[in-house]
């Protein structure tokens, strides 16, 4: 297994009634390793922050996706419920 820095973001509602809807999503695989993570010079840093924060907000933005899509399916749900 190779040696990776892994980045998830979890993102969770909970509805009035209990129900639990959850999204994690991880990173590309792209978020540098502590031992790869260039502290030498501020070229080096501000090169590997970049990579960072790329993954880092990717994952962000799919994870809202995900997490807003499935909100609006269980929405959806009990307004049909509602209209019967």
């Amino acid at each position: 297994m190779e040696d990776k820095t892994k980045l998830e973001f979890i993102a969770r509602i909970t509805m009035p009634d209990g129900k639990v809807i959850e999204r994690t999503v991880e990173a590309d695989g792209s978020v540098p390793t502590p031992d790869d993570f260039d502290m030498s010079s501020k070229a080096g840093f501000l090169e590997s922050f970049d990579a960072y924060e790329k993954a880092a907000l990717v994952a962000r933005n799919k994870a809202g996706e995900e997490i807003t899509a499935q909100y609006l399916a269980e929405v959806s749900k009990k307004n049909e419920k509602k209209k019967k």
